[in-house]
């Protein structure tokens, strides 16, 4: 197959899979539970699955050859058949598997480092921003950039997040910001997610707008180093990001509420809910080690760019697409 029509045939089914499948429907209600009662480990329900079966099997039949690009595209199509998978086995025991195997997991030294975070004492509450001028900021920031994007309120696990396909910036209707909460997100989901994904609608290959395999941990981590360049990665942030690792590692050999339990002695109840559930999505009885590996990326990723951009690494290469800092020697060849 020409590289271009693999390329091609690869963007088209990311945009069919969807992200929602790791998401619980019941989530309030459980949390009420053991709000109510810290040993009470939730039972998570989640929206029936589609079938996934003929995207997979045209993403198994796309064959790409062994140049510089085609073997990206080769690993890019093996991450895609381990994140269907993954979603196959939504509640079942084999889906921490392949979390692990898209993500892996918190290293010693990333979990070393965690734990160091975690005893910088946070800054003060800021002041509060109503969800209209805060939704107005994000619209004028994309209006200064040309970016045809929208602003929508939605119910969610994150903070806020991006939707590619529909040129959306969704933020949770749920959740209170402050001033500095929505200059971080400014730069964080605008002048990263979505400026990436922008620059990479220039570029030869749809890759550069769906992301080369193992990108997100430089997607993130480029995000967090922004928000640290501009002064705005707060140790309130900084200290989320160290739990999301703490969590991912627990989550990997212990119950729901034995890491919400640990994360009480960092975190009040509601950031220790928020962060267990991130890393026991994707199952439905919590009670079993086991989990969403994903989290653990943030603190990994943005490690990983500020020693790149302390090093001297040419960051604007880092802007060009949805790449990891490992393919940029790689882009004089493709």
């Amino acid at each position: 197959m020409l590289l271009k029509k693999v390329d091609r045939d690869l963007g088209i089914i990311t945009t069919k899979i969807g992200n929602s499948y790791f998401n619980p429907t019941n989530a309030n209600e459980q949390k009420e539970k053991l709000f109510k009662d810290n040993t009470n480990n939730p039972k998570f329900t989640y929206l029936p699955q589609k079938d996934l079966t003929n995207i997979e099997n045209k993403l198994l039949s796309l064959k790409a050859n062994n140049s510089v690009y085609g073997q990206l595209l080769k690993k890019k199509i093996k991450e895609m058949h381990n994140l269907i998978t993954m979603i196959k086995n939504v509640g079942k025991k084999e889906f921490t598997k392949y979390s692990l195997r898209i993500y892996g997991k918190p290293s010693s030294e990333l979990i070393k480092e965690a734990r160091r975070i975690l005893k910088i004492d946070e800054e003060e509450v800021w002041n509060k921003y109503s969800k209209l001028s805060m939704n107005k900021k994000f619209m004028d920031q994309f209006n200064i950039n040309n970016y045809k994007w929208n602003v929508r309120e939605k119910e969610m696990v994150a903070g806020a997040a991006i939707s590619t396909k529909y040129n959306t910036l969704m933020i949770n209707k749920g959740k209170d910001f402050s001033e500095n909460d929505v200059k971080r997100l400014i730069v964080h989901e605008i002048g990263t997610h979505v400026t990436r994904f922008e620059n990479a609608k220039k570029q030869k290959y749809k890759m550069f707008r769906f992301g080369f395999p193992g990108y997100l941990e430089t997607e993130e981590g480029l995000a967090a180093y922004n928000e640290y360049r501009c002064g705005l990665l707060s140790p309130k942030i900084l200290r989320n990001y160290a739990g999301r690792v703490l969590a991912n590692h627990m989550s990997l050999s212990s119950s729901f509420c034995s890491v919400y339990n640990d994360l009480l002695d960092y975190f009040p109840k509601n950031d220790a809910w928020t962060l267990t559930l991130r890393s026991k999505r994707g199952m439905i009885d919590t009670s079993k080690p086991g989990g969403f590996t994903k989290d653990h990326l943030y603190l990994k990723g943005f490690l990983k760019v500020k020693q790149f951009a302390e090093s001297g690494g040419d960051m604007k290469k880092l802007y060009v697409g949805k790449i990891g800092i490992e393919h940029v020697p790689l882009l004089d060849y493709i």
